[in-house]
């Protein structure tokens, strides 16, 4: 499957929150096979967060997941810009509104909460575009959302990572273990010898092999250390030609008077 990852946050453009969501949600949607075609960080209007999912839509990824913006905040657009952008209304979601107001309650019994009650400002993650699927979030207030659009389902997740991971390990992993494609990586690192050096090489293997990503990636200084990769997505016999590629790549290192360290 296509994914698209949309973050959503002044808080990150900015420079004060790292955004390491869609690190973290890469990583796993790559391990069962599917592809992240893209990761967008954007601010917190309306406007901006309309006109950005209709741009994601029109490329008709499988799946969209966004983070971040659904809290009650005046800042919190997110439910209302993809409303927008999907041309949906917000209305009161009442599974919606009795998880929060639940979660509430037992935050406040527990003494974790002063004040009691639904406000305004809790209310306001009870709305929903309409047609939408309210998503149990088991860590925090804010439910997650799904929305079918089209042919891609979008997952409106929060931008608390402990919120977010327990929402995508709860409804998304699974949907992505049920469609897992085949993914591979491998690679070594090798010494004394820079990444310049041997780009000539892996550009001709990248020719020769248009069905993998070879990449290099300094690790340490100019030559000191490097480490080369190479990985494919639902290439036949991926794993054979992926050992047939490194041990090329090998010899080229052995060559040029480099030293190899196998990863770990």
């Amino acid at each position: 499957m296509k994914v698209e990852l949309l973050i959503i946050g002044n808080e990150i453009l900015i420079g004060k929150t790292q955004d390491t969501n869609s690190n973290w949600m890469a990583k796993r949607i790559t391990k069962y096979g599917h592809q992240v075609k893209r990761i967008t960080t954007i601010g917190d209007k309306v406007k901006t967060i309309s006109e950005t999912i209709q741009r994601i839509l029109q490329r008709k990824p499988d799946i969209i997941i966004t983070s971040g913006g659904i809290g009650p905040t005046f800042d919190d657009m997110t439910l209302e810009g993809i409303a927008s952008g999907i041309n949906r209304k917000l209305e009161l979601n009442e599974h919606a509104y009795n998880s929060i107001k639940k979660a509430y309650e037992n935050a406040f019994h527990k003494g974790l909460l002063k004040l009691e009650g639904m406000t305004k400002e809790r209310k306001k993650m009870s709305y929903l575009p309409q047609r939408s699927i309210p998503l149990p979030n088991t860590v925090g207030t804010a439910p997650g959302v799904k929305i079918v659009e089209g042919n891609s389902t979008i997952f409106i997740l929060p931008g608390v990572p402990a919120e977010m991971k327990a929402i995508f390990r709860n409804i998304i992993v699974p949907i992505l273990k049920e469609q897992q494609s085949n993914f591979i990586e491998k690679g070594f690192i090798f010494l004394g010898i820079g990444e310049s050096q041997i780009a000539a090489y892996t550009n001709e293997l990248e020719k020769k092999y248009p069905q993998l990503w070879i990449k290099t990636h300094p690790r340490i200084g100019l030559s000191v250390e490097v480490e080369v990769s190479i990985t494919a997505f639902n290439v036949k016999n991926g794993e054979k030609l992926i050992d047939k590629v490194l041990n090329e790549i090998r010899e080229i290192v052995t060559q040029l008077d480099g030293k190899i360290m196998e990863r770990t």
